[in-house]
């Protein structure tokens, strides 16, 4: 059972990074077919390896860091190594949106497609901080009542 609000900020943070790989940060436009039409496909984390690796691992390191309870000092470097990670999956999805010819960033409504994904990664880390600092407060909490013993 869940006791503790740090442990609903980790399960959101992971909740929230597992939503990049559903949603799309951006489109790759293609050349004219052969009916002179140009494609447009959605950049999800699924289309590239390292970023979908990446968004696994910060899926993982946050939900791993929800059962460290017990050894609080683990459980605070985890959740820098979580928040670490997430803002890496958002460089990887800025860069492989801005380097290619014919990708295009987008945040918010594009067509009928909700562009989401580029604000995932921000939320995992946001609510990872919040997570963070419930822990430090009961590290302070713990360490102050052994001092009152």
């Amino acid at each position: 059972m869940i006791q503790r609000k740090q442990s609903i900020w980790l399960l959101l943070a992971s909740l929230s990074i597992l939503l990049t790989i559903y949603l799309p940060y951006g489109t790759h436009l293609t050349g004219l077919t052969e009916a002179g039409v140009i494609t447009q496909t959605d950049l999800t984390a699924t289309i590239s390896f390292p970023l979908l690796c990446l968004t696994i691992l910060s899926i993982t390191f946050s939900f791993i860091t929800i059962f460290l309870y017990g050894n609080r000092k683990r459980q605070l470097n985890f959740c820098l190594l979580s928040m670490l990670i997430a803002l890496s999956v958002l460089g990887f999805q800025l860069v492989d949106a801005s380097q290619s010819i014919g990708n295009k960033l987008v945040v918010g409504i594009f067509g009928s497609t909700l562009y989401m994904g580029v604000c995932m990664p921000i939320l995992s880390v946001i609510f990872s901080i919040m997570a963070y600092a419930g822990i430090k407060k009961d590290e302070k909490l713990i360490s102050d009542s052994d001092r009152l013993r």
